[in-house]
């Protein structure tokens, strides 16, 4: 799995570098065959935002969040992404 961490109009704090990358790991507990994990982490003008796109086998799959400070935000569209993963897991293996 290849996880990459982009970022635009701000600069990231190692602590919430590795929070992405560690949320980006924790992403196979859910789904096994990821191929590749997109972190877009960008700083607006009101808020702080986190876009994870994960491509598994023939589909991508896309979170965006918006928060305070980008724990939140890297937080929250993380759990977005592990549950469309739950699903999509769930849907495979029940046929």
């Amino acid at each position: 799995m290849d996880i990459h961490i982009t970022t635009r109009h701000c600069t990231l704090s190692d602590v919430d570098h590795e929070a992405a990358i560690e949320a980006a790991k924790h992403f196979e507990k859910f789904y096994s065959t990821i191929i590749r994990v997109d972190a877009i982490v960008e700083e607006g003008p009101l808020a702080k935002s986190c876009e994870y796109t994960v491509k598994i086998a023939g589909q991508l799959i896309v979170a965006k969040e918006s928060g305070p400070d980008f724990a939140k935000a890297i937080h929250d569209s993380a759990q977005k992404i592990q549950r469309q993963l739950t699903k999509i897991h769930d849907k495979q293996t029940s046929h």
